[in-house]
């Protein structure tokens, strides 16, 4: 169901580096996202060695760089937003934010993949559910469910990621934001360009390098959107948005929360305890 959004106050915004939304007090923190993935791969790895199989894990827990670059995507949530980033890199994601692939990754043997998966119904709905390995019982749901079970559900956020989603798409919905968008359309139109929203230009299929014409147009997508506040704008009315599931939901994230701390102090340990033997 839609909420109804009526901010407070609308702050005057060049970039979205200053601010951050309200649900990014329940989301994840891309740091505590990669230390409980980390702690629940030495798990598995554990739990896989058992089975007589070697479960790579990166040296030290490094996970490859998300490009969303934080919690919420504030970087580019309402498209380019920061001058200097257009200036250089135009719409393309500067070079620190590209995820490097994971070193020496092998797939899966068959064996190997029905003891990390156990009994776990497959996606596409094929394969057998395995419960034994050459004699020896699989834990339930695979040495995937048994990694889960020690570290808790602090990895499964739903209901954040859910906010954090319905905020987004309830929020461009909204007389305001469209408002807003029409500005920025009108202002765009002026050096050239015809969009309807600022997210249009991500959609393009950029080249390996940015171009000085899409800089040009980056720059004066930033310049449009600074003219118009369309980033203080969306983010009051975003904000709003999120404050109001906010409230409707408080219990249920104050207990996924507390799941998520009581994971990531277990994480901790595992990695701890890994680091140690």
């Amino acid at each position: 169901m839609a909420t109804q959004a009526s901010p407070t106050a609308t702050p005057t915004l060049s970039s979205t580096s200053s601010v951050t939304l309200p649900v990014e007090d329940y989301l994840l923190k891309n740091d505590e996202h990669a230390e409980m993935l980390y702690a629940s791969k030495l798990l598995v790895r554990q739990c896989m060695a058992r089975f007589g199989f070697d479960y790579a894990v990166e040296p030290g827990g490094k996970s490859p760089v998300d490009p969303k670059g934080d919690a919420a995507n504030m970087a580019r949530r309402y498209g380019v937003s920061d001058a200097p980033t257009a200036a250089r890199y135009g719409y393309h994601l500067p070079a620190d934010a590209v995820p490097a692939p994971p070193a020496g990754a092998q797939p899966m043997s068959d064996a190997a993949r029905d003891v990390f998966l156990g009994d776990t119904p497959r996606a596409d709905g094929g394969g057998q559910l395995v419960k034994q390995y050459q004699g020896q019982r699989i834990p339930a749901h695979g040495c995937s469910g048994e990694a889960e079970r020690k570290l808790g559900r602090g990895l499964d956020e739903r209901l954040p990621e859910g906010i954090n989603d319905a905020s987004f798409q309830q929020s461009m919905a909204t007389p305001q934001v469209t408002g807003a968008f029409r500005s920025w359309s009108a202002c765009m139109r002026k050096s050239g360009y015809s969009f309807s929203t600022p997210l249009e230009p991500l959609r393009s299929r950029l080249p390996a390098s940015p171009s000085a014409s899409e800089i040009h147009m980056a720059e004066s997508d930033v310049a449009c959107k600074q003219k118009t506040n369309l980033v203080g704008i969306w983010f009051a009315v975003e904000s709003a948005v999120q404050k109001s599931l906010i409230d409707k939901n408080q219990e249920a994230l104050t207990q996924e929360r507390s799941t998520a701390r009581q994971t990531l102090a277990r994480s901790a340990k595992v990695i701890a305890a890994g680091a140690s033997s």
